[in-house]
């Protein structure tokens, strides 16, 4: 049901008659939440006109009109939803002062994520780590981890729960809809978490540094059930120092970690094991891949699941590596090359997500080897579910940058129907204009594009970086660490979040 609201332009000239009117349908995407008001500002021919209306209380759509007789040409339309304390919702449209009816969609605008403001919150602080700190189940139920800046030397990992729409919801571990702990003790400002959800249990996985007398290090999980309650403690996986760690969920229920050691010798190896959903180990932790020396450099890798099959991928010495498991944990293949450094750039970065006809998409961030200042490359390559290589790569954006601040990290989620959005960060002269911006871009499995990059925050002030994404039934949700200190986070960096919606007849039939 709609209801009309009555706007009548400043920039109208003489009398008004029934047929002057244009008719502007407001709808809103499910992310809008709460609004009471909308305000509307239009544009034509160098004037300007603004205006209020409440909804008291009114779902959308709703629909106003617009009365400019005398005046021709085109007119910008511009709507924001209020929810009384911030803007929640943001559309525009174009259209002319002749047409009979308009229509605009309001897309959703980010909000903070963590519930405590002192001090800094951040999804990652290591840009080699980014890009996995958050996953949501079938549902829609979404879940962001992140860590604060450590009081007294111990940190502590965090996780909030969403509904599709980005509600906060209530959890056992929380006794609310706030922010609770994951980490069982205390941990080191090297930890950076990743999460993975499945049916209706998620798990956490970080490297942990136990502080005070112990020295214990390694990679620990713990469970968070569909009620939002934890695992009675934190499992270790493996006691050997790590970092990096990325962890999926499995068909049959289980889960898939990964992540980087440094052995003896200096020697670089990629490690993964399965996991039960109560973070119970399936056995015990296996070398994915190991150096052949102290001067290969094995990081920055990514575990997939799609059907039963898992792929780990990771940069070595600047190249695309993968191996392929079954979700048991044999490996199927042996180490392979995916993708050649050129004599120009390397791959600084890899991501892994499912293809919806079974295999996988892998992603690799490219940086040039003699310049920080060039212009870098997000691709994409199709990879079967035997593990090889299928054609030729995607170019999602030639614009992401090589400087040190931009060419790490980046984030990919898959949903069933197809449709992949892979996000970024960038910085300088290829930012949002405001420091670091945080971009995105979707497209098909096959590597079909489904439009431009798009800049994800609509908050912009100073610094968005280290993006994660995943999908949700209609539509994705990315996090990622903003600086900008804006309302209710005034008090250092703050975890953000943005449910984002393909666009109309984006996504795959």
């Amino acid at each position: 049901m709609s209801r009309a609201l009555v706007l009548t332009a400043a920039i109208a000239l003489g009398c008004t008659h029934a047929d002057d009117y244009l008719i502007v349908t407001v709808d809103a995407r499910p992310a809008v939440r709460d609004a009471r008001s909308i305000a509307v500002t239009l544009v034509n021919a160098g004037a300007t006109h603004s205006d209020t209306f409440a909804l008291r209380d009114q779902p959308f759509p709703v629909t106003f009109s617009i009365s400019a007789p005398g005046r021709t040409g085109d007119l910008q339309i511009a709507v924001d939803a209020h929810d009384g304390a911030r803007i929640v919702g943001r559309g525009s449209t174009s259209a002319t002062v002749e047409a009979a009816r308009a229509s605009v969609m309001l897309d959703a605008t980010d909000f903070v994520v963590n519930t405590d403001y002192a001090g800094d919150q951040f999804p990652s602080d290591n840009a080699e780590a980014g890009g996995f700190q958050v996953a949501a189940r079938p549902d829609g139920t979404w879940t962001a981890v992140f860590r604060d800046a450590c009081m007294a030397d111990a940190c502590t990992v965090f996780a909030r729960q969403f509904d599709p729409s980005g509600k906060p919801v209530a959890t056992q571990a929380a006794a609310g809809s706030n922010a609770f702990a994951v980490t069982a003790r205390p941990t080191a400002s090297l930890s950076i978490p990743a999460i993975a959800a499945g049916q209706t249990t998620a798990v956490a996985v970080w490297n942990f540094f136990d502080t005070g007398a112990a020295t214990t290090s390694g990679v620990a999980c713990r469970a968070i059930d569909g009620t939002g309650r934890l695992g009675a403690d934190q499992i270790a996986l493996d006691t050997v120092g790590a970092s990096v760690v990325s962890v999926a969920a499995l068909a049959g229920g289980n889960f898939a970690a990964t992540w980087r050691v440094i052995g003896a010798g200096g020697i670089d190896q990629i490690r993964m094991v399965i996991v039960h959903p109560d973070c119970s180990p399936l056995g015990a932790a296996q070398a994915v891949a190991t150096g052949g020396a102290a001067s290969d450099f094995l990081h920055r890798g990514q575990i997939a699941g799609s059907a039963d099959h898992v792929l780990v991928a990771w940069v070595t010495n600047g190249d695309v590596h993968a191996r392929l498991a079954s979700s048991a944990g044999a490996f199927l293949t042996p180490d392979t090359l995916l993708a050649s450094q050129t004599q120009t750039d390397r791959v600084e970065s890899v991501r892994a997500v499912a293809a919806s006809g079974g295999g996988f998409v892998v992603g690799a961030r490219w940086a040039q080897k003699a310049s920080t200042t060039g212009p870098g490359r997000i691709e994409v390559y199709r990879v079967d579910a035997a593990g090889a290589r299928i054609g030729g790569p995607t170019v999602v954006s030639d614009q992401t940058g090589s400087d040190i601040d931009a060419s790490n990290s980046f984030a990919m989620a898959s949903r069933p129907d197809g449709t992949v959005l892979v996000a970024w960060h960038a910085c300088g002269m290829l930012g949002d204009g405001s420091l670091c911006g945080v971009f995105g871009r979707l497209l098909r499995d096959t590597g079909d594009a489904l439009g431009d990059a798009f800049a994800i925050p609509t908050t912009i002030d100073a610094d968005q970086q280290l993006p994660s994404v995943a999908a949700l039934p209609d539509g994705f949700v990315a996090v990622w660490s903003d600086a900008s200190e804006k309302a209710p986070d005034g008090l250092g960096k703050s975890v953000r979040a943005r449910i984002l919606y393909p666009p109309s007849g984006a996504t795959a039939p």
